[in-house]
């Protein structure tokens, strides 16, 4: 769906370990301008994920960028997954991109 320029994006992604990942995007011009996840999985520290979801806004939605900063925010907090890995968080927001199909 999109808003004055803005597509609505979302996806509904499950991990390996059975987790589920629930990615919300507002998308403009091939950049995230703001990101919602949720899901049963756990973050931990807790207050972690916000500080993902702001980090995400204003980058490319493509591959390459998404891992090296998903991978940036988990080395440069200590944050942990349980029962998702990064490359989860990689490929849910991945699957809500036009076009792309999650597993």
């Amino acid at each position: 769906m999109t808003v004055g320029g803005r597509t609505l994006l979302s996806a509904d992604y499950k991990a390996p370990g059975g987790k589920l990942l629930r990615v919300r995007l507002q998308e403009a011009g091939g950049r995230i301008e703001s990101a919602k996840i949720s899901g049963d999985f756990f973050l931990i520290p807790e207050d972690s994920l916000p500080k993902l979801e702001m980090m995400l806004e204003d980058v490319p939605l493509k591959e390459k960028e998404l891992k090296l900063l998903v991978d940036r925010f988990f080395r440069g907090t200590s944050a942990q997954g349980l029962g998702v890995s990064p490359d989860d968080f990689v490929k849910a927001i991945l699957a809500a991109k036009p076009g792309e199909t999650g597993p």
